[in-house]
């Protein structure tokens, strides 16, 4: 089975898609040549219609990619952007062998060959000791991972969603599996369905929103962190006599949210930006809680307190395992990272 955005153009365009995000999958006859393809968790953020919330009209420009290493046990991950349904590349794995490291963000070029240019796109991410890939093909890792490297197919794009003139995010989650990688509380770290033979590598999908208020930071949420239950989001500024705004009363996983954005407060309101706090706590009875500052989001990302203005909008991403659990010994806890709503950089 490969895992496909089916009402993905739809639901990337914000256009009514029924709920805040949703896994879609369609069946054929091929069979993935990595082994347990993961979900792709698609982002609707409106039940307005295709104008958006209350007929907002989301404004086109270039269509900018960027990606969000969120898979909770690896350190860094590669990518492998394959033409669908050949499935073959001997194009070198995204980024280097570096990798992207966890919690971190970078922007891709459409126009630099790394995703196909024509055709509908599969997604394989690459975790583990991603280092021992420097040098090899995606066909190469895929057919023979390197000892402690492991491959798994998470989703396939449709050509459709690189034409759209809209700021796209890719969040890949969930755990690669491997030896070792096991917990009696897995299923929470990583997400439903986890064990270390069954990997649950995910992929969140969505448009971040280029609308903007001249005077405010506006500012979007997304959750990529598949055990973490349903959230409130709040803002507090960072002056300690400041009270706290809900910006999303519902947060879920996979949600990227709201739209249009949060735009309640401006950078004086916001006073000491490094300073100003996420406060997110569970809904519907749910106890889970978290507490972060925006210097932690600043400290994983490209983009520093110091380049917050207004009429800029800003696209807050979590990733890891729930708050409650922490780190441990082969998973990634709870992190925050932010990245611009409409690359510059």
């Amino acid at each position: 089975m490969r895992t496909w955005i089916s009402c993905a153009l739809a639901a990337l365009l914000y256009t009514a898609c029924g709920g805040d995000h949703t896994r879609l999958a369609k069946d054929d006859d091929s069979t993935s040549p990595v082994g347990g393809a993961g979900g792709v968790m698609v982002t609707t953020t409106t039940t307005a219609g295709a104008g958006g919330a209350g007929g907002t009209i989301e404004p086109a420009g270039p269509t900018k990619l960027t990606v969000v290493g969120g898979v909770v046990d690896s350190a860094a991950i590669r990518l492998c952007f394959l033409p669908f349904p050949t499935g073959s590349s001997s194009a070198v794995p995204w980024p280097d062998e570096s990798g992207l490291s966890f919690a971190h963000s970078a922007t891709l070029d459409l126009t630099g060959g790394v995703v196909p240019a024509d055709g509908d796109v599969e997604l394989v991410v690459i975790g583990g000791l991603v280092g021992l890939t420097s040098g090899m093909t995606c066909d190469e890792v895929i057919a023979a991972p390197p000892g402690g490297v492991q491959a798994v197919s998470i989703g396939v794009l449709p050509e459709s969603v690189f034409d759209e003139q809209k700021s796209l995010l890719l969040v890949p989650n969930g755990c690669i599996g491997g030896p070792g990688h096991s917990d009696e509380l897995e299923e929470q770290i990583c997400g439903y369905g986890y064990s270390e033979m069954t990997p649950n590598a995910s992929l969140v999908a969505g448009f971040m929103s280029r609308i903007v208020t001249a005077d405010k930071v506006p500012m979007q949420f997304a959750q990529g962190s598949l055990g973490t239950t349903p959230l409130t989001v709040r803002v507090k500024p960072g002056d300690a006599t400041s009270s706290s705004q809900v910006a999303v009363d519902v947060w879920t996983a996979g949600a990227v949210a709201p739209f249009p954005p949060f735009s309640g407060l401006g950078l004086n309101q916001l006073s000491d930006v490094a300073a100003s706090q996420l406060e997110l706590s569970g809904v519907s009875g749910g106890t889970e809680s978290a507490v972060g500052t925006f210097a932690q989001a600043f400290a994983n990302s490209s983009i520093a307190a110091d380049d917050v203005a207004d009429g800029s909008g800003l696209v807050f991403v979590t990733v890891g395992a729930p708050p409650s659990l922490g780190a441990g010994s082969w998973w990634n806890g709870f992190d925050y990272t932010v990245v611009e709503a409409d690359p510059q950089r």
